[in-house]
């Protein structure tokens, strides 16, 4: 949640994976949403990895919004973990 709209038109997510020492393990797949008014919506980005060890950049036709999420589908029997999520604004 931001205080005020931001423009936005890209988010980071880095990945945790504990293979070997515990449970958890990165998504299925994902997505990003924004807020619109009362209305979650989908960013419109065909790019959603799950690559390890590195950045994963996701881009998108800006969004003005007070709000974004990660909207995750697990591994079966499995957690996730994300070590850390940047949202990148672009307000003018």
């Amino acid at each position: 949640d931001f205080a005020m709209p931001r423009k936005i038109s890209s988010v980071e997510v880095y990945w945790f994976d504990d293979t070997g020492f515990g449970e958890c393990r990165p998504p299925e797949e994902w997505h990003i949403e924004y807020q619109d008014g009362a209305t979650w919506k989908k960013v419109e980005s065909t790019s959603y990895g799950v690559d390890l060890d590195k950045w994963i950049r996701v881009t998108f036709p800006p969004v003005k919004t007070k709000a974004v999420r990660l909207v995750l589908k697990l591994q079966p029997q499995w957690s996730t973990g994300i070590h850390e999520w940047r949202i990148l604004t672009s307000d003018d």
